[in-house]
């Protein structure tokens, strides 16, 4: 790292990377005393992706030589070396899902130990071999009668029920990109999936308090999750993305795809008026002879590719919600994040899916950020350090079982 190191309070600096399928992405952040919703951007950086496909590992060197780079870049603008880190997984389609476990009570009145057991009881262990739990958080405990408590110890019942809410996530998944990062010399604090942080950068607490679906379309893969009562209750993944549409593109206009990625992000809409048929567009493309060449084309044609591929993709998300999740049309408000949100007219086709409100999510609570960072593309990048400093202004330990204890017997 180039440039003079500045001394800074280490316990205030925290670190976000995001590892996605288009980009690596670095984000230094420094907490602001006295406020756990903004972070003081420091140093930020990014590379493009390299090693990885649909968020796993394919080359563990190509994928750390990237992460290094852009964290070299963030170090840089911060003027500080790091070594500890927040980051993302999407990989392995991780999941998040409520379970429902009981035990029965030794002489009818509730032990810490009882507690602890409930808590640390996974029965579905088995059912997802190839998944660890990663993050198991309460949502409600019930005693006799399926009557509803806070703090259920001390109480009088001959069974203790508990309703939590799990994450998984892939072994190998998590294991291969674990090894990526150390090969950078850098120690993972936690692992955190995207609709978990998207939550927390895009949305108000009220909102995730309320209700709101957040959706985050990738490169090559969307996330889907669901916050209620400030939690996420529901998440998945499904495998279709932004550069689906890119490659729409190249198919039907017969050009190159970083050509046909940057008609997406200068072009790129799901609405036509009456002038995007006269409207032409610029398009270097390959012709018969194998020779690039230049055509005009009219930008409804290129709407015309666009539009089926994200009303695929929401069809796909409404599919997956009435599966896994009915009751999701209880929900009032989708925010829709990541890159390809971007997209002019996308809010006015996901409305026509879910009937409600709909916004496009941009992170908020950054502090003297560059105007790059402001973009959906960085939601979850930022969402990985508001995290970090949230759960420290918290004095929330990142063990599961520290932070259960200081939350029941402190």
């Amino acid at each position: 790292m180039k440039g003079e190191i500045i001394n800074y309070n280490k316990s205030k600096i925290h670190v976000g990377l995001d590892i996605g399928n288009s980009k690596i992405a670095c984000l230094i952040g420094q907490s602001v005393d006295n406020n756990n919703i903004q972070i003081k951007v420091l140093g930020f950086g990014q590379h493009i992706s390299m090693g990885l496909n649909k968020g796993e590992v394919i080359d563990l060197h190509k994928l750390s030589n990237a992460i290094s780079k852009a964290v070299e870049k963030a170090e840089e603008m911060a003027g500080l070396r790091i070594s500890n880190i927040t980051c993302n997984i999407t990989g392995g389609l991780p999941f998040t899902k409520i379970t429902c476990d009981n035990i029965e009570i030794t002489n009818d009145i509730i032990k810490k130990e009882d507690v602890l057991n409930l808590l640390n009881l996974d029965k579905y262990k088995s059912k997802y071999e190839d998944y660890i739990q990663i993050r198991r958080k309460p949502k409600a405990f019930k005693i006799d009668y399926g009557q509803e408590v806070g703090n259920p110890i001390g109480l009088k019942s001959k069974t203790l029920t508990l309703e939590a809410i799990n994450t998984y996530v892939n072994k190998n998944v998590i294991s291969n990109l674990n090894k990526s990062i150390e090969l950078c010399h850098l120690t993972v604090n936690q692992f955190y999936i995207t609709p978990e942080i998207n939550g927390i950068s895009t949305m108000i607490k009220e909102e995730r308090d309320l209700g709101a679906i957040i959706i985050d379309i990738g490169a090559s893969l969307t996330s889907i999750g669901i916050y209620l009562k400030d939690s996420l209750i529901y998440s998945s993944f499904i495998k279709i993305g932004g550069i689906h549409i890119t490659s729409d593109l190249v198919k039907g206009l017969g050009t190159e795809s970083e050509e046909a990625e940057k008609l997406k992000i200068l072009h790129g809409s799901t609405e036509v008026n009456q002038l995007d048929n006269f409207k032409n567009i610029d398009v270097n493309l390959i012709n018969e002879k194998g020779e690039l060449t230049s055509q005009n084309f009219p930008k409804s044609m290129l709407i015309g590719i666009i539009k089926p591929r994200v009303e695929e993709l929401f069809e796909l998300v409404i599919q997956n919600l009435k599966n896994s999740y009915p009751d999701y049309t209880k929900i009032s408000k989708v925010i829709i994040t990541g890159g390809t949100s971007n997209l002019n007219g996308i809010s006015n086709i996901a409305k026509s899916y879910f009937n409600c409100n709909i916004r496009i999510g941009k992170p908020i609570g950054l502090l003297n950020a560059p105007d790059l960072l402001q973009s959906p593309s960085f939601s979850c990048l930022t969402g990985l350090v508001l995290k970090s400093s949230r759960e420290q202004n918290n004095k929330w330990l990142y063990s599961f079982f520290k932070k259960l204890r200081e939350y029941f017997f402190n």
